[in-house]
């Protein structure tokens, strides 16, 4: 069956603060357009359509990768994947993430804002109209119950779920940004805010984050020390091309003489955001930020201790044991909880060795 875009105005500012007075105008009738590559599929599905889309393609202001004076890594929002993928200043974890991304054809033309800003999924969201209309909709789109967890305890009584979205997160850059500690700066009518990227991140499926009416993402910027990290990214799909995570780990590990300094595991595709374990307990957001993961829970001390086998061990149990992956994506929750201990398992034993 074709599916068509439905008809919205189209607007092309050449500014930010241009595609801000656009938001404002439209306010509750628009979405922001990056590369399109999330957003317009779901817009041919008939998924929380706008009159008004305003891309961000012509804005200038977006692009580019630069090092500033105290080390730290400035990204703009706009910069293509494929440029991500490709360049030699940003870490070698978040270029491997950025080359897992769909396919190459689509990362001609997905951005970094794109991809932080990606739409929750879900078995029940990420269907046709006709598909959705048989169904009965969901809580996510046009109905009023989750399907994925029907049923909820409320003041001790089990109640039809009509408040708790369980959509997963399945952005490959935000764990890996995450795990690097990165900020984000955002632009809006209310005036520029930068923040960490790990406490924007917070919610349920359908208010996955905390960006405010109009705001824009405008550029994520990376801490000195992120630079000397060791990193890397592994990721678990159906098709190691096109298709999106079901689990995802991002690692950064400080190791000085041969003990570990900082260890930040960022686990994606298993919660309604990106999972954060940092193993220094410098970085904590609070539990109830997260659905169904409390990443503090039983942590195990790993600072100051060698990355031998048995602290990897502790670690990759560490994070299976509190993942807690739903059945909104493919592959079953079990299986995917697994995987998120092999894929930490697996990810330092190569950053072990350097």
């Amino acid at each position: 069956m074709t599916m068509l875009l439905p008809t919205f105005e189209l607007h092309q500012p050449a500014t930010v603060s241009e595609a801000i007075a656009l938001a404002k105008t439209h306010a509750g009738d628009f979405d922001y357009l990056a590369g399109g590559t999330d957003l317009l599929p779901n817009y041919k599905c008939g998924l929380n359509t706008r009159g008004h889309v305003i891309s961000l393609a012509k804005v200038a202001e977006l692009r580019g990768v630069t090092r500033e004076a105290d080390g730290r890594l400035v990204i703009g929002a706009g910069v293509l994947l494929k440029e991500l993928e490709a360049s030699r200043e940003v870490p070698a974890g978040l270029a491997e993430a950025a080359s897992r991304v769909a396919s190459p054809l689509l990362r001609e033309s997905g951005t970094v804002g794109g991809n932080l800003m990606l739409d929750n999924r879900c078995h029940f969201f990420n269907q046709s109209y006709f598909w959705r209309r048989s169904l009965g909709y969901c809580l996510k789109a046009d109905g009023d119950r989750c399907h994925v967890v029907p049923q909820i305890n409320d003041n001790g009584k089990t109640v039809l779920n009509n408040k708790i979205c369980v959509a997963t997160h399945s952005s490959d850059l935000a764990p890996m940004l995450v795990a690097l500690g990165a900020e984000m700066t955002l632009a809006g009518p209310e005036g520029t805010r930068t923040l960490k990227l790990n406490e924007f991140y917070g919610g349920d499926g359908i208010r996955r984050n905390q960006r405010k009416a109009g705001e824009v993402l405008v550029r994520v910027t990376l801490p000195a020390w992120a630079g000397k990290a060791r990193t890397g990214y592994s990721k678990l799909a159906p098709r190691q091309s096109v298709d999106f995570s079901v689990a995802g780990v991002a690692a950064a590990l400080q190791v000085d003489g041969g003990a570990v300094k900082v260890l930040r595991i960022g686990l994606g595709s298993v919660d309604t955001t990106p999972v954060l374990f940092d193993y220094s307990r410098q970085e904590v957001r609070a539990a109830a930020n997260y659905l169904n993961v409390d990443p503090g829970k039983n942590m195990p001390e790993v600072i100051d201790r060698k990355l031998d086998d048995v602290l990897i061990e502790a670690v990759a149990k560490h994070v299976q044991t509190q993942a807690q992956p739903k059945l909104n994506v493919p592959m079953a929750p079990d299986y995917r909880k697994k995987m998120c201990g092999v894929l930490t398992r697996r990810l330092l034993q190569q950053l072990a060795k350097g």
